[in-house]
């Protein structure tokens, strides 16, 4: 895995902008979805960057890309990368 760093623009729940930095990018064969793994750079109770997950479709207009991973089978399917990357980041020593 190597740290992406690009950034993205999520909107919050009053439709405000965040910028955000991208993490990792994968696509998941079993889903066949694509996904970005990415921080607002908030950090959670460990003192570690929150990270945030949603599919995205690399393929539609920009406004349309970002969809939330909605089901128990998904998440699932795609906790073995999401444990990749904690272990990465953490053996790279990355503040994230």
């Amino acid at each position: 895995m190597e740290y992406d760093g690009e950034l993205i623009a999520v909107y919050n729940d009053q439709n405000l902008p965040l910028e955000c930095q991208i993490i990792s990018k994968f696509k998941n064969e079993d889903t066949g979805k694509d996904y970005l793994v990415y921080t607002d750079n908030s950090r959670n109770e460990e003192g570690r960057k929150n990270m945030f997950v949603v599919s995205y479709r690399p393929d539609v207009p920009e406004e349309d890309k970002l969809r939330p991973v909605e089901t128990a089978e998904e998440w699932e399917s795609i906790s073995g990368f999401l444990a990749e990357i904690r272990k990465v980041i953490d053996e790279k020593g990355l503040d994230l």
